[in-house]
C-alpha cells in the first residue's frame, strides 16, 4: 500500500469533518430527543461502486520454489454491497454492518499475477458520544476472505481464512429532521486477527418524507492479512475505495 496515499486521504476525511463540524444555526436533532428516547435507521442495500482497486501479494519460498512478490495492475470489479442498523439515543450509539465484496486483477509481465478475491465480513460497533455529534468507538470486525492466486510459475494458492477483529475508531453523526451527515474512521486488527484493518467513510442521508431517505457517501477499506498453510504464510493486501449509493429507513 502507498503510505503518503492512504496520509492523504485520512487528512482529506478529517478536513471534511471538520468543515461539516463548523457551527450550524439550524437546531440539533438531538437536543429535542430526550437522551433515553432511541432512534432507528435502517439500510438494507448499499452499492458500493470501487473507483480504485489495488491488491499486493507477497507468497514466500517453499519447498524449493523462489517465492514472489507482486501487485496486480489490471484490476476488475464483480460487484460489492452492504447494509446496516444503527440505534442511537444522543448518548451511546450502536453499529451493526454487514458486506460482500468481489474483485480481483492480473499483471501480464513476468512474474505474471492472477488475483481473485472475495470478502465477506459483518462488525458491531458500540460508540459513547464525547462532544457535540462526536463518538468514540469500539467493536468487532468478523472478516472471511476468500483467495485464489497464481503468482508467475508457482503452484496455485486458494484459502478462505476468517480472522476476528478488534476496533477502536471515532465517528461524527449530525441529525437534522431532513439530513443527516456521518463520518467515520476505524483501525484494528492489531495482529489479533488481520494485522492491519482500517476502514472509513462519509455519508449523506436526505429524507425527503418521514421514514424515508437516499443515502450517499464514499468508503475508504485497507486489510493486509497473513495466512499460514503448510509452513507458507501468505501475505494479502487489498485495498479499495469508491462511493456508495443506497436508500434508509428512519424510525
Amino acid at each position: 500500500m502507498n503510505h503518503s496515499h492512504f496520509t492523504r486521504l485520512i487528512a482529506a476525511f478529517w478536513m471534511c469533518v471538520l468543515a461539516a463540524n463548523a457551527p450550524a444555526h439550524a437546531q440539533s436533532a438531538q437536543s429535542s430527543t430526550a437522551a433515553n428516547d432511541w432512534r432507528f435507521t435502517i439500510h438494507p442495500v448499499l452499492v458500493w461502486v470501487p473507483l480504485g482497486i489495488d491488491i499486493n501479494v507477497d507468497v514466500p519460498p517453499d519447498d524449493g520454489d523462489g517465492g514472489g512478490v507482486g501487485d496486480i495492475i489490471e484490476s476488475r470489479w464483480d460487484g460489492a454491497f452492504f447494509g446496516g442498523v444503527t440505534a442511537e439515543n444522543g448518548v451511546w450509539r450502536l453499529e451493526g454492518y454487514g458486506i460482500w465484496a468481489g474483485w480481483g486483477g492480473d499483471r501480464l509481465e513476468r512474474p505474471s499475477l492472477v488475483v481473485d478475491l472475495d470478502l465477506v465480513y459483518g462488525e458491531g460497533k458500540v460508540g459513547r458520544r464525547i462532544a457535540r455529534d462526536l463518538y468514540v468507538t469500539g467493536g468487532l470486525r468478523r472478516i472471511a476472505l476468500k483467495y485464489d492466486i497464481t503468482l508467475g510459475d508457482l503452484p496455485r494458492v486458494s484459502r478462505k481464512p476468517g480472522v476476528w477483529d478488534p476496533l477502536v475508531g471515532v465517528g461524527w453523526h449530525r441529525v437534522r429532521p431532513k439530513v443527516e451527515w456521518h463520518a467515520s474512521f476505524d483501525a484494528g486488527g492489531f495482529g489479533a486477527g488481520s494485522d492491519i484493518d482500517v476502514g472509513a467513510g462519509v455519508r449523506l442521508d436526505w429524507k425527503p418524507v418521514p421514514h424515508f431517505g437516499f443515502a450517499a457517501g464514499y468508503n475508504f477499506l485497507y486489510l493486509k492479512i497473513s495466512d499460514s498453510k503448510a509452513g507458507r504464510t501468505v501475505i494479502i493486501e487489498p485495498t479499495v475505495h469508491g462511493p456508495t449509493l443506497g436508500i434508509g429507513l428512519y424510525f
